[in-house]
């Protein structure tokens, strides 16, 4: 055992190697993020209960859509400093990490001041289908978490920063540790004081944002010293490639949250509140085996950037071969998700939450589906081929609140977003896998190369 430890360090190239250090730290903080996940849950419910820990699941992810508003600044950050540090272009480097810092605060300024003013002459009653809480406390709510958004919406460059050097274990670790913070502070609300919906965003909200901004300072001053913002490096115009590039991210990603974050919003209107506990209890739980993919999956993004670049699809081709390999281990862990799944829930949070049967097995479905192409476009994404993605989850994006309308009609019940999932991730899967095979075998033309 030892010696295939060893081995699987030091056997590789320098790209693969990196790539398994990330992927090993990778999997010791999301095992324990999971679990951290998993017992922060029950104190939460104890606290507040389903209704208030509805409202605060409903309200991150309505406020995750201005997420959207960086315009794709931080995927393009990412991919256009991997290039520089490539050509040991520190200078470059350097402006592209300032250009990008004062562009998101801006945005993040006119963002706050923007959501302040409108937040106060909006029914947030209505909007998140409740009559237990006054319009009021819901308001100074929804201020708070945007507050804590939009100063995580500037920090949280520092991980496109280490992503572009291929340093995703030290994302990892700084989430954990907020998550780990998170948890000790749940607890000690438990301990101390009554249940205060408040309370629990200020902690949910406020976790990461201080958390990356401490992390920042130690990074800043320590080992990314060279890439740290100054003011005399702002240079808008050089910055263009940025904003280029991160444009068509920008409207994936919108794309991308219509598809994903607005099934919450979905059924907080087509149901209750207690539902959206339920449904997100229910997705927490299937999308283990989905976390554990993606956390080796994502370390390779920029080393398929720097491969490509290189014209190494020999080694593009045997990591797909590889991630394929896992991903039908995950297929089989999927299965036993599904059929333990009551059990699970028994010891979880007891008899307090019954989770349909049905709505267990369309979310099996749906991420075997998502997690089968999502090796494609993670490829695709590395080296700047979007465009067909663009018009995927442009069609995908028109017809998911139709098509789960559909299934709420015909009482498919909680299941109805993830089915109108599952009906538009097939014909994805068929088109990013085809288009995958076109550009590594260098057959790619026309929209299959763009």
């Amino acid at each position: 055992m030892r010696s295939f430890i060893i081995n699987f360090f030091k056997k590789g190239s320098a790209r693969t190697l990196r790539a398994k250090k990330n992927i090993t730290v990778s999997f010791i903080s999301k095992g324990v993020s999971i679990l951290i996940s998993f017992l922060i849950v029950p104190l939460t419910l104890s606290y507040v209960g389903k209704v208030e820990y509805g409202i605060w699941m409903t309200l991150s992810s309505i406020i995750h859509w201005f997420a959207f508003f960086d315009v794709g600044l931080g995927n393009g950050l990412r991919n256009k400093l991997a290039e520089a540090l490539a050509l040991d272009d520190t200078k470059q480097a350097k402006i592209y990490v300032s250009s990008a810092f004062a562009i998101i605060s801006g945005i993040s300024l006119m963002m706050l001041a923007g959501f302040y003013i409108t937040a106060h002459y909006v029914s947030w009653n209505k909007i998140l289908n409740t009559e237990a809480i006054s319009n009021s406390t819901l308001l100074n709510v929804v201020l708070v978490v945007f507050f804590f958004f939009c100063l995580d919406f500037v920090f949280k460059l520092l991980s496109s920063i280490l992503r572009a050097q291929q340093r995703y274990a030290y994302t990892d670790i700084i989430n954990i540790v907020a998550q780990l913070a998170g948890l000790i502070a749940i607890f000690v609300l438990v301990k101390t004081t009554e249940g205060s919906l408040l309370n629990l965003c200020l902690i949910y909200a406020g976790k990461a944002p201080v958390v990356t901004f401490i992390a920042g300072l130690f990074l800043f001053t320590g080992s990314l010293k060279h890439l740290r913002p100054s003011f005399r490096y702002i240079q808008l115009r050089q910055a263009l490639p940025l904003i280029n590039l991160g444009v068509k991210f920008f409207i994936s990603q919108i794309f991308y949250l219509i598809i994903t974050q607005s099934s919450v919003i979905l059924i907080v209107q087509f149901f209750c509140l207690e539902d959206v506990t339920v449904f997100n209890l229910a997705k927490r739980y299937m999308t283990i085996g989905t976390m554990l993919y993606m956390m080796v999956l994502t370390p390779f993004l920029t080393a398929f950037t720097e491969a490509y670049t290189k014209k190494d699809y020999v080694w593009i081709r045997s990591i797909i071969k590889q991630l394929n390999t896992i991903w039908l281990l995950l297929c089989v862990g999927t299965i036993i998700l599904v059929l333990a799944y009551r059990l699970f829930f028994k010891l979880w949070v007891g008899d307090e939450i019954v989770v349909p049967f049905s709505l267990i097995l369309a979310l099996a479905t749906s991420g075997i589906l998502h997690t089968f192409y999502n090796k494609y476009t993670l490829f695709l994404n590395g080296v700047g081929l979007i465009k067909l993605q663009l018009y995927i989850l442009g069609g995908q994006a028109m017809l998911f609140i139709p098509l789960s309308y559909l299934f709420y009609k015909l009482q498919f019940g909680l299941s109805s977003v993830v089915i109108s999932q599952i009906i538009l991730y097939i014909p994805a899967a068929v088109i990013f896998y085809k288009q995958y095979h076109k550009v590594i075998n260098e057959k790619a033309t026309g929209i299959w190369a763009k």
